[in-house]
């Protein structure tokens, strides 16, 4: 956004989320720093960008209040929330209000696939929502750069520890008989399922690196024979779909990508031919994808080379920039608009 006019101040949290590991109380204080700052400075400001989260409300209900446009983004539903939290399931009701009284008052709504689209209309009773979907900075994730020396052939998986990503699907397939022995799974990430990858059972085919800096993650990406974007439905979350960051990331990096059977997703890898396509929670299924990528350089290579040419023409940052700010342009008053 700052690279085509745009002047844009951050205000973030320290702590992380979930895959941080820091503790409950550390996160809400976390939350409450980041809303203050972002309260103090809101008269310099002429719109605010948020990432949904039902703790937003009060600075989301602050800025509605003085007049100053919210522009709201939504990655999934809410019910991801009480996958990786279930406790807050006795607080459904509550927070699914947060979530539908901020989309409510939002001067606009970014979501990332079609089927999250038609949900936020239905919830915030309105048609001011748009699908801008996720990207990748090809900066940093593109096929030119170091690569990790020393691992031989490997298969990738970026990011949280969570349920729904798949990690014991993971590692159960590398136990499969059909899986390549000379073939590792590298994981990079950490999060609540971090005690699914420690002990000694795992066997010398899975590799554990925890949080790696973003040039790391591009060269693992970038020297993988394949890279998972394998999301499980568990709770039956995700049917209006799912467009991981990590998939664009690994697309652009070059690597072929081994996806699993939900909306959006699918229809991307199937119909740009960037990847294999596989049924949920189905370790066999999982390992025959990566046997037959490893059987066929080829074959994984030329994946691999569709997956940079969708990433280039249709989903780098740059792009989508520009499309958050033709709606940005069209909602916040012309003397407000950076010059062009």
């Amino acid at each position: 956004m700052r690279a085509i006019g745009w002047e844009v101040d951050l205000i973030a949290t320290g702590s992380g989320g979930a895959s941080s590991g820091s503790s409950y109380l550390a996160r809400l204080r976390d939350y409450i720093g980041a809303q203050w700052r972002l309260m103090r400075r809101l008269g310099a400001y002429d719109g605010v960008y948020m990432r949904a989260h039902f703790a937003a409300w009060p600075a989301a209900a602050f800025a509605s209040a003085r007049s100053v446009p919210v522009f709201q983004e939504i990655n999934g539903l809410p019910a991801d929330i009480f996958v990786t939290y279930p406790w807050l399931g006795r607080l459904s009701g509550l927070v699914n209000w947060l979530y539908r009284s901020q989309m409510k008052m939002a001067a606009h709504v970014f979501v990332v696939t079609e089927g999250l689209k038609r949900w936020a209309q239905t919830e915030a009773g309105h048609e001011r929502v748009s699908v801008v979907s996720n990207g990748a900075n090809t900066a940093l994730f593109n096929p030119e750069g170091p690569r990790p020396a020393g691992l031989g052939t490997y298969v990738a998986f970026v990011g949280g520890l969570t349920a729904w990503h798949g990690i014991a699907t993971m590692i159960a397939a590398t136990r499969q008989p059909n899986w390549p022995d000379h073939v590792r799974l590298v994981i990079i990430g950490d999060g609540v399922e971090r005690h699914l990858l420690t002990g000694d059972s795992l066997g010398s085919r899975v590799h554990w690196l925890g949080r790696r800096p973003p040039e790391e993650v591009a060269a693992y990406l970038r020297g993988a024979l394949a890279a998972l974007s394998i999301t499980e439905d568990s709770a039956d979350h995700l049917a209006t779909g799912v467009a991981p960051l990590k998939l664009f990331e690994a697309m652009a990096s070059g690597a072929a990508v081994i996806v699993t059977d939900l909306p959006f997703q699918k229809e991307l890898v199937g119909t740009h031919e960037t990847g294999i396509v596989i049924p949920m929670s189905n370790p066999p299924a999982l390992a025959g994808a990566v046997r037959a990528l490893a059987d066929d350089p080829d074959l994984a290579r030329r994946l691999g080379r569709n997956g940079v040419a969708y990433v280039n023409a249709h989903a780098t940052w740059a792009k989508r920039a520009g499309e958050i700010s033709d709606v940005l342009t069209h909602n916040l008053d012309a003397e407000a608009l950076p010059s062009r």
